[in-house]
């Protein structure tokens, strides 16, 4: 589609990000692929379409994936509280009665997001939950928080009494047959470099007054490691709300499932009622884990701060996946009206790209 490359070399020419890949399936049948630009401009790595990128805050449909299976194998309920699936929030008061149902939809009413790396040395996350000020405004707004899914990662890791890494691996990454899906690429991999160092969060903490030495170099970018901070400096790389990377064919591949309604190869992974739930509209613009609305033009679908996006619209069986280097520039920009746009230019030649197949 002429019109989707004419898009991505506008905002590449305009250092929105200086590489990317996009995908574009209808009913699991791949009608477009396609890379561009740049993935590492320091080693002079071109974008393929096998580029794997750190997924950021995707990593948090990931989880919700999890949570879902967990739900439907009534081991928890979305009303379950943290006290009775978390045992060790229960001497909160502020997180015990918070429910799975809360956490996904981000109504917990929990700040949006702490840099928990400046409380170490304790790296125990619970301890520094007790320490920190947790509630932002009343929890009947939604607050999009990344505290949510650290808790959902949490509750993954206690209720399968397991690393998250081989829980995402057992239950999405074998069933799905995702061979690039992991927490720790290999550094020969062809990886998208991010942040020269973590500047935004760095501005972030000074904006707070909070303080930490052992920030990462800023004459360097991020390659195989998460930029995000506090996956890479306080949970050693894995999370529940980020920590994750993949190439775009096995990021389908999840989108997939979800128009797909649960179902992949014949073998249905999740109840096609909860994908269906998990995809409406729950509260103002959230689904479970899943945004409604924003950039997304119908459907619904999720972004990562790196750079990463994933669509789906399950009336028309079409998953859309879009993976930049967006922090990986002189100065980030907001790439939201480019996600925007391309959306769109899908919608509009929809029917075409059905014809194509």
């Amino acid at each position: 589609m002429d019109e989707i490359d004419r898009i991505f070399e506008r905002f590449l020419q305009c250092n929105f990000f200086s590489g990317g890949v996009c995908s574009i399936s209808i009913d699991g049948q791949t009608v477009f692929l396609k890379a561009y630009g740049k993935a590492d401009l320091v080693k002079n790595l071109d974008t393929k379409p096998h580029t794997i990128f750190d997924l950021a805050s995707i990593t948090k449909i990931f989880t919700t994936t999890i949570i879902l299976q967990l739900i439907m194998k009534k081991k928890i309920f979305l009303s379950t509280p943290l006290k009775h699936c978390l045992p060790i929030t229960s001497r909160n008061s502020t997180l015990a009665n918070i429910t799975i149902n809360q956490l996904l939809t981000h109504t917990s009413g929990l700040k949006a997001w702490h840099p928990f790396y400046t409380n170490l040395p304790n790296d125990n996350f619970f301890e520094v939950l007790e320490e920190i000020d947790l509630i932002e405004r009343s929890s009947d707004e939604v607050i999009y928080s990344d505290l949510n899914f650290m808790l959902l990662g949490e509750v993954v890791k206690e209720q399968f009494n397991e690393d998250l890494e081989i829980v995402v691996n057992q239950h999405i990454g074998k069933p799905l047959e995702l061979s690039s899906l992991t927490y720790q690429p290999s550094k020969h991999s062809e990886i998208a470099a991010t942040e020269f160092g973590n500047r935004t969060e760095m501005k972030m903490c000074e904006d707070r007054n909070l303080r930490f030495e052992d920030w990462r170099s800023l004459h360097h970018p991020i390659s195989g490691d998460v930029n995000d901070g506090n996956a890479y400096y306080f949970f050693s790389g894995k999370s529940g709300h980020a920590g994750l990377f993949s190439n775009i064919k096995d990021l389908m591949k999840l989108g997939d499932l979800y128009v797909k309604g649960g179902s992949y190869k014949g073998k249905q992974l999740i109840r096609k009622e909860l994908i269906d739930y998990s995809l409406d509209r729950q509260a103002h613009n959230r689904g479970l884990g899943w945004e409604v609305g924003g950039v997304f033009p119908e459907g619904a679908g999720h972004t990562g701060f790196t750079g990463t996006s994933i669509w789906v619209v399950p009336e028309k069986k079409l998953t859309v996946g879009i993976l930049t280097n967006r922090l990986h520039v002189e100065k980030p920009k907001n790439i939201n009206p480019f996600r925007k746009e391309i959306f769109e230019t899908v919608l509009k030649r929809y029917e075409k790209l059905k014809g194509d197949l």
